[in-house]
């Protein structure tokens, strides 16, 4: 006997959705709240596009500085550094998330592209009308002069798709500036890039977010109840110190790198020093109430880099030299 699910399987499938789906909306919820409608400072000039800047936070360097400047070639500077700013909207996306600054930056999808399309000028119907005329005659001096008249009649189309197109070239030229000047004044974006779907289901929290943009945006201390991320200035980045007690030499690159596949955000420092042994080398600083440290474990072969905030993982590389 068959089971019997019609029933339930729909009910079954739409509790699943229902659980899997608030994920996301809830880890945009809890940014949103915590950083949309903040004032910050630049710490570098930014695009005039709704592209922004990309960053790659599992990379190094982070910004691909060759498309960077590109954009700003384009499009000019929106934001200038140490322009004050506010973020308008926080989104997080499948793969990315969005950091808009001061309206996110012109040339979204409801923004005037500043190009002119040159008014259709199609055949008249008389030039029809004689097309067809000529097709079905076979009187010769008829044909004749009805070629003449078509030659006429082309030669004046042709004269109106001509100023039809420099009419549209100079409006196309008035509203390029146009749009030019509105995209000084349209802000723009940072967009935080990750290689998979992981934001489906997690996000950075507030503290976390600063933190990876506190080199990029001055969020001016704490405030409103989150501990805070300093400016990004050189005393208060990730500055290297002298050496600290306990590190390690390089190790073998096998067990390094096996041992590396088992890293995760969360993990506790202690458990990533018995996974993979002391680091080579320690990076430390203070940021507002956060302590950042940043390890390394270099072999001959691979490099390994772990970010701890507050004694866990944040963040973390490995790859081969």
């Amino acid at each position: 006997m068959r089971p019997r699910l019609t029933l339930a399987s729909p009910i079954v499938l739409a509790l699943t959705l229902a659980g899997a789906a608030p994920a996301a909306a809830q880890n945009q919820a809890v940014l949103e709240k915590a950083l949309e409608g903040r004032e910050v400072v630049m710490l570098m000039d930014m695009p005039a596009s709704h592209t922004g800047v990309d960053l790659y936070l599992q990379r190094e360097p982070e910004i691909e500085f060759g498309e960077y400047a590109r954009r700003l070639k384009t499009y000019g500077v929106a934001l200038r550094k140490e322009d004050p700013v506010m973020i308008t909207t926080i989104k997080v996306n499948k793969k990315n998330i969005e950091i808009h600054l001061g309206g996110g930056g012109y040339g979204t999808w409801a923004d005037d592209n500043g190009h002119v399309s040159a008014a259709y000028v199609g055949k008249s119907r008389r030039e029809n009308d004689l097309e067809k005329e000529r097709r079905n005659t076979t009187d010769a001096d008829r044909k004749r002069r009805i070629d003449r008249e078509l030659g006429y009649l082309r030669e004046e189309r042709e004269r109106e798709e001509r100023a039809s197109k420099r009419e549209a070239e100079a409006l196309t030229a008035i509203k390029q500036r146009e749009v030019a000047s509105k995209r000084l004044d349209g802000g723009s974006r940072f967009n935080i890039w990750y290689a998979d779907k992981r934001l489906e289901k997690w996000a950075p929290t507030p503290e976390e977010l600063m933190l990876s943009l506190s080199k990029y945006l001055d969020f001016g201390g704490s405030g409103d109840g989150i501990p805070g991320v300093m400016r990004g200035t050189p005393g208060n980045r990730l500055t290297a110190g002298p050496p600290a007690p306990g590190l390690g030499q390089p190790g073998r690159s096998r067990d390094v790198e096996a041992a590396a596949t088992s890293l995760r955000r969360g993990l506790a420092i202690d458990d990533v020093h018995d996974l993979l042994g002391a680091p080579t080398r320690r990076r430390s600083s203070k940021q507002g109430e956060l302590d950042a440290v940043v390890e390394t474990w270099e072999t001959t072969e691979s490099i390994t880099e772990v970010t701890f905030v507050g004694g866990v993982v944040v963040k973390f590389t490995s790859g081969s030299k």
